[in-house]
């Protein structure tokens, strides 16, 4: 029973601290406020835009390739003169996460990209972005593969 009413105390007190910021969600404003601080915090009266920020193509790394299909990918890896090893394959399949192995040359010698995907979006492809970054690198980022 004391297990049970701590459980309850804890439960209130974790949605009371995490979920009352002071900040109401409006949605999308047509104003901004010049003075508004990165951690979320600004003055009252200010209005925010809550837009997410979508990176023009020219921010996007795109990679060319007559082979692969067109569309948004997450870039899992990147190897010089070899393919993946089935280890960093099985971390993609444990995950679920479909994938194209695209080999490219340059100087004469092969280089290949390992892509999760395609995503017909950049807003599909951060969906998945999460699950790329815990199950197979961290350092998993976002690309657009186009036609030459």
């Amino acid at each position: 029973m004391k297990l049970l009413k701590g459980t309850l105390v804890l439960m209130t007190l974790f949605s009371l601290i995490g979920c009352e910021t002071g900040l109401k969600n409006k949605g999308t404003t047509n104003t901004t406020t010049k003075n508004s601080v990165e951690s979320g915090i600004v003055s009252k009266g200010s209005a925010v835009n809550y837009k997410p920020h979508v990176p023009s193509n020219s921010e996007i790394k795109k990679i060319y390739s007559k082979s692969g299909t067109p569309g948004y990918y997450i870039q899992v890896g990147y190897f010089k003169n070899h393919e993946p090893n089935d280890e960093f394959i099985n971390r993609i399949n444990y995950a679920q996460l479909p994938y194209e192995i695209i080999k490219k040359y340059k100087n004469g010698q092969p280089h290949y990209y390992t892509l999760v995907g395609p995503y017909r979006s950049y807003a599909e492809a951060m969906e998945i972005i999460g699950s790329a970054k815990e199950f197979v690198t961290p350092s998993a980022f976002i690309v657009k593969l186009t036609r030459p």
